[in-house]
């Protein structure tokens, strides 16, 4: 699969869009229900969409599928799910074990759970059930880990047989000062940044024993006072939907910034914000010439930058851009999305 491949959708008009970034145009599209997730698999062999649908469109007999599509966007196979969480799209409601065996596709009905799929054998093996707990961030080749709304770490193994659901200690004040469920983890290693509304970064380690690092602040990374939770307190902050990207070789870490109070967290972001994640230090800083709600960075030796969003401006839609010097390359018009996937993240 092309490393510079973008598969961008997640909106309720059903669609996820296969781009080429190299040239922005499209290559093809998934025709998937409204508001579907969807994840790359690992070997970069198979596409696999969550999804939802009624056999008289708006009501009838719900079906909840996880579908199989290969490179060339061919349908492979279906596997029937026992539910799955249909609200605003989000990209860890679905998510793949780090060799590609399993699937997590996170439910609400109406207590949270995350029903686990064999896609050796394509069926639904199990459904572990995480109370107070959302969001599915995979590692390795059969644990998982979710946020939780006490301000911890929920995190599934699998032992004996069967998973076990164990907490960390609280590292985070879920009413003041929440962390985004947009927040990244690397599934082979289990490297985690959680971050938090006010622009705090949670480094964290996931594993049999999760270590979650002390905090360090975006702002004051970038030489900036702390962004704080009193009301009416303008600062940069993080926001918009998928609001932050990681390559992993670099350590670079991008996030949409946008000057804002607390709680402007769903405001699109006017700057991309550059960080080296092991010195604590903003790098650059990429003012954009339209909004975004959305960035994505690819996973190669010569990686591209995506944003999607909205706005009047000519990029309005999807952006290409150069991580190295934040100059806009190309842009397709029109393609936009709440949910984008990479070969290798």
């Amino acid at each position: 699969m092309k490393p510079h491949r973008l598969l961008l959708g997640g909106s309720f008009t059903g669609g996820i869009k296969v781009i080429d970034g190299d040239t922005a145009r499209l290559e093809g599209q998934i025709q998937a229900a409204p508001a579907a997730n969807f994840v790359i698999d690992p070997g970069n062999k198979y596409f696999y969409v969550a999804e939802t649908m009624w056999t008289r469109i708006n009501r009838g007999t719900r079906q909840d599928l996880l579908s199989i599509y290969d490179d060339q966007l061919k349908l492979v196979d279906e596997i029937t799910l026992p539910g799955r969480l249909i609200s605003v799209p989000k990209s860890p409601t679905l998510d793949i074990s780090a060799d590609g065996k399993l699937a997590y596709v996170y439910n609400m009905q109406p207590a949270t759970s995350v029903a686990v799929v064999d896609l050796t054998a394509r069926k639904t093996t199990t459904v572990v059930e995480i109370p107070g707990c959302g969001m599915v961030y995979p590692w390795g080749p059969s644990a998982f880990a979710a946020l939780c709304a006490d301000g911890t770490l929920a995190t599934a193994m699998k032992q004996s047989g069967k998973f076990v659901v164990r907490h960390t200690a609280k590292f985070f004040d879920a009413e003041m000062d929440p962390v985004f469920e947009e927040s990244l983890v690397d599934r082979q290693t289990g490297r985690a940044f959680f971050i938090s509304y006010t622009g705090l970064v949670y480094p964290a380690q996931l594993g049999e024993t999760p270590r979650i690092d002390a905090p360090w602040s975006l702002q004051e990374a970038a030489g900036l006072p702390r962004a704080s939770t009193l009301p009416e307190y303008l600062a940069w902050r993080p926001g918009g939907g998928r609001i932050a990207a990681y390559h992993k070789a670099s350590g670079r870490l991008f996030v949409l910034m946008h000057a804002g109070v607390h709680w402007s967290h769903k405001q699109e972001g006017t700057e991309i914000w550059v960080f080296d994640t092991e010195a604590h230090k903003r790098l650059a800083r990429f003012a954009l010439s339209d909004a975004a709600d959305l960035v994505t960075v690819t996973q190669d030796a010569e990686p591209l930058l995506f944003t999607s969003g909205g706005g009047p401006g000519p990029g309005a839609g999807l952006s290409v851009i150069d991580p190295k010097t934040g100059q806009t390359l190309r842009g397709l018009k029109g393609a936009s999305g709440a949910i984008a996937a990479v070969p290798g993240y």
